[in-house]
């Protein structure tokens, strides 16, 4: 049986990640469309609103996808049971980045 994503990541939805050098909001918009704003450290001020692809992989785990329209590539995996991120960033100007973090959920 498949799940839902919708069960996991829902409109209205805010959450927080806290990694070593910056700190992600990410709100969910619509089932399909979440904004971004990094709210402390490196980039800080930096917001984009994209297209997303959340793919549930089991109860309380799920994928969540962007590109940004500055050209980087993000990919969370989003633990909601333990509220860890583990997070693959292809930066626009090159490197890759591979990142964990705590989330937190703000609301839902």
């Amino acid at each position: 049986m498949a799940l839902q994503t919708t069960a996991l990541l829902r409109a209205g939805q805010v959450l927080e990640i806290t990694f070593p050098t910056f700190k992600p909001r990410i709100t969910i918009d619509t089932d399909h469309q979440l904004t971004v704003e990094i709210i402390a450290g490196e980039n800080h001020g930096f917001s984009d609103t994209v297209e997303y692809k959340a793919v549930a992989i089991r109860d309380g785990l799920v994928m969540l996808s962007w590109q940004e329209h500055i050209g980087s590539t993000i990919v969370h995996v989003l633990d909601l049971v333990s509220g860890k991120a583990y997070t693959a960033v292809t930066p626009a100007k090159g490197g890759f980045m591979r990142l964990a973090g705590q989330i937190e959920v703000k609301s839902h």
